[in-house]
């Protein structure tokens, strides 16, 4: 081959095509900020949509809940929670967000339960106390029943915490345990609080798996699913999407004593882990065909 042509290439100037593609590179680059713009601007019209949604449920949840308060507790909290999964679904249906329940054929009608949750953000315990159909009072902290409207209804269907108090811890321990007597099931973030680290579940505290043995009744997990991806954690920004909430197998705790409080802790925390790890579009590995 000739010298001369074998170096035409790069004597007769840039290839067309690459000018083509810088022109739209730069035409691209251009656009971003007024994109990025138009997409916080319907982030938060969109967040404050859903809050607006929400916040008009309150006044009608106060006069349906003054009705029942005298009905007994866990005829009263069927229907607080069913008023609950109407009130989470419509704004839900509303909002362009999809909630899917799986596995809650799992639970045993006349059962009394240990429910433990992941927890991530503040829409991940709507959709937990929305989505259990089954008598049962959540722990919640004290600072809830401070909030105009809603304090009410706290106050009404769970159980108050004043976590700096260890008084206060004891006390509500005490409450919970006479609510299981009672065949009221409990509902606990084991985590104690929101989970912002980029891990599948933080370190889990005792407190839910000595109650569940205390009181041997079984421990039943619950996964929410991709919750991160409609509201990041610490705040109020809202994103329409798809998320699932998964009961997973009841553990039974007949015959454990306070010596397998943390067998039974650590066997939890890694069932959870393993459901999150194969299932949530955060954590789960991506093909090498999606990755392409």
């Amino acid at each position: 081959m000739d010298e001369s042509q074998g170096l035409r290439g790069f004597d007769s100037g840039p290839d067309p095509r690459f000018e083509v593609f810088c022109e739209s590179t730069h035409h691209q680059k251009a656009w971003n900020p007024l994109i990025n713009g138009i997409k916080k601007i319907a982030t938060v019209v969109y967040s404050a949509y859903v809050l607006l949604l929400f916040i008009a449920f309150i006044p009608l949840a106060l006069v349906y809940y003054l009705l029942i308060f005298f009905f007994p507790t866990n005829t009263r909290l069927r229907l607080v929670y069913r008023f609950h999964r109407l009130w989470i679904f419509t704004v839900a249906l509303l909002s362009f967000i999809r909630i899917k329940v799986r596995g809650a054929e799992k639970i045993i009608r006349d059962e009394t339960y240990v429910f433990v949750v992941n927890h991530c953000n503040l829409f991940d315990t709507a959709i937990a106390g929305s989505c259990i159909q089954h008598p049962f009072k959540p722990l919640a902290k004290r600072e809830l029943f401070k909030i105009p409207g809603l304090g009410w209804l706290f106050a009404m269907a769970s159980v108050p915490v004043n976590r700096s108090s260890k008084e206060s811890r004891k006390k509500s321990f005490d409450e919970m345990v006479k609510a299981i007597k009672g065949k009221t099931s409990i509902l606990l973030f084991p985590e104690g609080t929101r989970n912002r680290t980029d891990k599948p579940l933080k370190s889990f505290y005792d407190g839910s798996f000595r109650l569940a043995i205390d009181c041997q009744v079984p421990v039943m997990p619950i996964v929410l699913l991709d919750v991160r991806a409609l509201q990041p954690v610490d705040s109020l920004k809202m994103y329409p999407g798809k998320v699932s909430m998964n009961f997973l197998e009841p553990i039974p705790t007949q015959g454990m004593d306070s010596s397998h409080v943390e067998k039974l802790k650590q066997k939890v925390y890694a069932v959870m882990e393993k459901f999150i790890l194969e299932n949530d579009k955060m954590f789960r590995p991506k093909s090498p065909q999606a990755s392409k």
